[in-house]
């Protein structure tokens, strides 16, 4: 009896059990199901979330959202016409090619581009055709040069830019004492420039589109629209009207086939380009400058280090060689890498006596051999080296880059110490190796190494790079672009700078001061290093750019042609191209003639008729170059 009773209540118990076994299980499936659908109600709403996004950006950023904000600010403040709905960075300056910067090995978003030997863009320095501007009338401004003759048909003169003073007080305490001399140096070097007289045009009517696909008119009247213009593109303004209560202004913009001209609403302008570059540019000018051209359009050169060109048995070397393969013009180091000199110059003497230790020549005697060269028909280009100066950084220790905490130099990727770009007399040394190269006849300056170090966030924090005020880098490298350009005028010779391939794709200065649009408008050349072993795999959509050298070159050039549309007064491109099998690279090719090849036809195809080759060794291929 006790056990059948034992029995029933261990019966109950076990149903008892299961019961609540069930319903956890049952609990456990609804609790698995309210997760699920938890998290599908998640993706639905960061979908809306996202097309919600697009939309709003799109309406924010239209032509007819700008034009609705416009008026009411005009109707509120009639006499104060201001625009409120204009983006703030640059990285809608590229409507087409974006590219993701890292901090030490920059890669480019891959573009989905694919390319045929038919395939041809219509851009070209010859299309990219300037704006004709208007010079001051007073001759007595003008500078006195009788084949002065701009990159691309512009007159316009040089302005410095005097709206950014510099100012000390923002400064890091530790780095007040060592910037000093440096700030000094700034203010002798601005107030000598700004005694000089300007010859600047008035730039009111010069101004930035600000608005995505502004319609352009034939009339006000008609509403035609006969085309449009992209955000950021550069236009000079003709005239203006009032129709039906609306200014329309009539605009002369750039397109890759050369001028044209409309109607658009003036609301959508800007007379500067830093509402559209942002605070990290927004002191950086864009105002027209004077641009030369070279003596010869066609330049074919070839670079030669110091020792390459040591003695004038090796010189004649070059010479021999140079005839024999259709090369015109010679890349000399007049200051190179270690910062010694080709020839023996007083600038050297003044800042780095060390410097001219390593000299192969005198002035008198390299006067003769640039000017039998030249008279046997080559281009000479002086190449210095600007702010990677060892000579310069060991001498100047106070000057250069150093660790904060050990007050260690810096020595970066290259293990060797770096000058600042910052450094007014760093600057006044470089450019009166300038002068001399041009007075002992060089025909033109090619600045290399014009920029700052690579720097990771974390190093750039750890180091003092002797900044002057608030300058950003590609402040400082425009500053002294501009300097130079000044006190180069009187020789009547062009000025180029060499740049990183990348800098025609990316959208900002990646990180070392140099941005494309303020580089190009300042110089008279622009030479991106297009080098397709040095982009990153998947660059251009390509997976490894070095084993494709007519789409990498092509791609590259073709986006520094595109950036040359934003600016004033463009410098005319001229690349450097890879001689050199780059063997560290995996997947690379053999640079051999074929390779060679395909990156001058990348360049032609883009109709530039020039190009410079670089072998680091000065190991160039016997070849027939066109």
């Amino acid at each position: 009896m006790g056990r059948d009773r034992q029995t029933k209540r261990t019966e109950k118990e076990y149903k008892k059990l299961n019961k609540i076994y069930r319903l956890s299980q049952s609990g456990k499936l609804m609790l698995e199901r309210i997760r699920k659908t938890k998290f599908k109600i998640g993706l639905v709403a960061l979908a809306v979330f996202f097309v919600t996004f697009v939309i709003f950006f799109s309406l924010i950023f239209s032509e007819s959202n700008v034009l609705n904000t416009k008026q009411v600010s005009d109707s509120n403040h009639p006499t104060n016409v201001t625009v409120t709905t204009t983006p703030t960075t640059q990285d809608t300056l590229l409507t087409t090619d974006k590219t993701q910067i890292l901090e030490q090995d920059p890669t480019q978003t891959a573009l989905d581009t694919e390319f045929s030997s038919s395939t041809k863009l219509e851009l070209s320095n010859d299309s990219v055709t300037l704006i004709p501007l208007q010079l001051s009338t007073d001759a007595t401004l003008l500078p006195k040069h009788e084949n002065v003759q701009p990159a691309t048909n512009n007159e316009a003169t040089i302005k410095i830019d005097k709206s950014t003073p510099t100012n000390l007080s923002d400064e890091r305490a530790e780095s007040k004492k060592d910037n000093t001399k440096s700030f000094e140096q700034t203010k002798v070097l601005e107030n000598e420039l700004e005694s000089e007289p300007e010859t600047l045009v008035s730039t009111r009517k010069y101004h930035y589109v600000i608005a995505f696909n502004v319609s352009v008119f034939d009339t006000p009247e008609s509403g035609k629209v006969v085309d449009t213009l992209k955000y950021a593109s550069y236009v000079e303004k003709l005239d203006e009207t009032i129709y039906n209560n609306t200014k329309f202004a009539k605009v002369r913009y750039n397109t890759p086939k050369g001028f044209a001209e409309g109607w658009i609403r003036s609301t959508f302008l800007s007379d500067s380009l830093k509402p559209i570059t942002g605070e990290d540019y927004d002191e950086l000018s864009f105002e027209p400058f004077k641009k030369i051209k070279a003596r010869i359009e066609n330049v074919r050169a070839i670079y030669l280090t110091r020792w390459s060109f040591n003695n004038i048995q090796k010189i004649q070397q070059w010479v021999s060689f140079a005839k024999s393969a259709n090369i015109n013009a010679f890349v000399v180091d007049v200051k190179d890498d270690d910062g010694f000199m080709l020839f023996e110059t007083e600038a050297a003497a003044k800042f780095v006596p060390e410097a001219n230790s390593r000299a192969f020549f005198k002035k008198d005697e390299m006067k003769q051999i640039v000017k039998e060269l030249k008279d046997q028909g080559f281009y000479m280009i002086a190449r210095i080296v600007c702010f990677k100066d060892p000579s310069y950084a060991r001498a100047h220790k106070d000057r250069s880059i150093v660790y904060k905490d050990t007050g260690e130099p810096y020595m970066g990727i290259y293990k060797v110490p770096w000058a600042s770009a910052y450094d007014r007399q760093l600057w006044e040394y470089n450019v009166k190796v300038a002068m001399e190269a041009a007075e002992v006849g060089f025909e033109e300056i090619q600045y290399d190494y014009v920029r700052f170090p690579e720097l990771t966030k974390e190093t750039q924090r750890r180091v003092n790079l002797r900044q002057v005020g608030n300058e950003s880098f590609a402040e400082a490298i425009q500053k002294f672009l501009i300097y130079s350009k000044k006190k180069l005028e009187p020789y009547n010779i062009p000025l180029a700078a060499d740049v990183f391939g990348l800098v025609s794709t990316a959208v900002d200065d990646v990180g070392i001061g140099q941005y494309w649009e303020a580089v190009s408008n300042v110089v008279d050349y622009i030479c991106p290093m297009v080098y397709p072993s040095h982009y990153a795999n998947g660059s251009f959509g390509l997976s490894v750019p070095d084993a494709y050298p007519y789409e990498t070159v092509y791609n590259a050039i073709r986006d520094g042609l595109r950036r040359n549309l934003h600016i004033p007064t463009p410098a005319r491109i001229r690349p450097w191209l890879q001689s050199f099998t780059a063997t560290w690279v995996k997947g690379h090719i053999v640079y051999d003639e074929e390779a060679i090849r395909k990156q001058i036809k990348a360049v032609k195809d883009l109709g530039i008729k020039e190009y410079m080759l670089w072998n680091a060794a000065n190991n160039y291929k016997k070849m027939w170059y066109e």
